[in-house]
């Protein structure tokens, strides 16, 4: 019998650096984003005796219009409008505080993605400017992005704002996406269990690969390829990690995701996921996790929950592969 560490090794790997897609490749569907009006956070001196004021809040409604005005302009996005909003944390200004609820928010207005904007006021004549962008859907971050420090008073922060729009969302947004491959799971049972669950395991296992082919794709970052392998022998049980790689930068995939799931008793099983870069052969993310239970509905929350891992990593992956970008002036 293999050894528990031998069990354990197998992983989920994906792996980062961008390849051309296919030129006859249809232009995905523009997303529908929530974009919320941008915040003041003020860390300066002042800040406890000097409150926003008029001028403070005409600069932050013209900085969410310039970026509105870029992102709709840019023909990939279509903006979902806000006038329904009630929540009171986003009519206070605060959603940067809310742990995520504007992805909610924007969910109810039927939008793919949130965006929030802020301004950081570090001095009356310094700042800094970030967006986040959220999945409405799973609320996980899709990117966050920020300008170096800059020089100006309130009446700058509108060209931040532009600058940041531009370079560090739109001319990222022309980029393909990552392309990733996932390879079958290996199943391992080792239980003893006397029923034989091998049929529901093998169909248990096809439904998390198919969840992580499409719910990974969902934000428009990764787009799925297949692996050139015999059904039912394309896991790192039948191939191994090196062959697995071969296939998927044959493939063109960026990305390969490989597993390995083994049932340790009736009610508890334990999988190893790893995200590696196809050429460069690095780990650039691992997760050994457990689960208990062993029917369709544990199934499916071990993979909503290892699709959300993934996904919360997803703009850090994206980055590995990003080619320089310019820096804030």
């Amino acid at each position: 019998m293999r050894s528990i560490a031998t069990i354990l090794a197998p992983a989920i790997v994906l792996a980062a650096l961008a390849t051309a897609a296919a030129a006859e490749t249809p232009a995905p569907p523009p997303i529908k984003i929530a974009v919320f009006p941008f915040e003041l956070e003020d860390f300066s001196a002042g800040a406890a005796y000097v409150p926003p004021d008029d001028i403070d809040r005409e600069q932050l409604r013209l900085s969410t219009e310039e970026a509105r005005r870029l992102i709709a302009a840019s023909g990939r996005y279509n903006i979902v409008d806000l006038s329904a909003v009630n929540d009171q944390a986003a009519k206070a200004g605060k959603l940067r505080d809310c742990q995520g609820c504007e992805a909610r928010i924007a969910a109810g207005l039927g939008a793919d993605q949130s965006m929030i904007g802020i301004v950081t006021r570090i001095t009356r004549t310094e700042y800094a400017v970030t967006f986040k962008i959220r999945d409405a859907r799973s609320g996980a971050i899709v990117v966050v992005e920020q300008t170096d420090l800059r020089m100006g008073a309130n009446v700058a922060w509108g060209r931040g704002a532009r600058w940041l729009i531009q370079n560090r969302l739109l001319d990222r947004a022309q980029d393909k996406p990552l392309i990733f491959a996932v390879a079958e799971i290996e199943y391992i049972d080792t239980s003893g269990e006397v029923i034989d669950q091998s049929a529901d395991h093998l169909r248990r296992l096809r439904t998390f690969e198919a969840s992580l082919r499409t719910d990974l794709a969902a934000s428009g970052k990764l787009r799925s390829a297949d692996l050139d392998c015999p059904a039912t022998a394309c896991s790192v049980g039948d191939l191994t990690v090196a062959q697995l790689l071969g296939k998927a930068q044959a493939a063109g995939a960026d990305l390969l995701l490989i597993g390995s799931v083994h049932k340790m008793s009736t009610l508890v099983q334990w999988a190893k996921f790893d995200i590696i870069d196809v050429k460069a052969r690095k780990v650039v993310f691992e997760r050994l996790v457990s689960f208990r239970g062993d029917n369709d509905e544990a199934w499916r929350r071990a993979a909503a929950f290892i699709i959300r891992q993934i996904s919360d990593r997803e703009a850090e992956l994206t980055r590995l592969a990003a080619t320089a970008l310019p820096r804030s002036p």
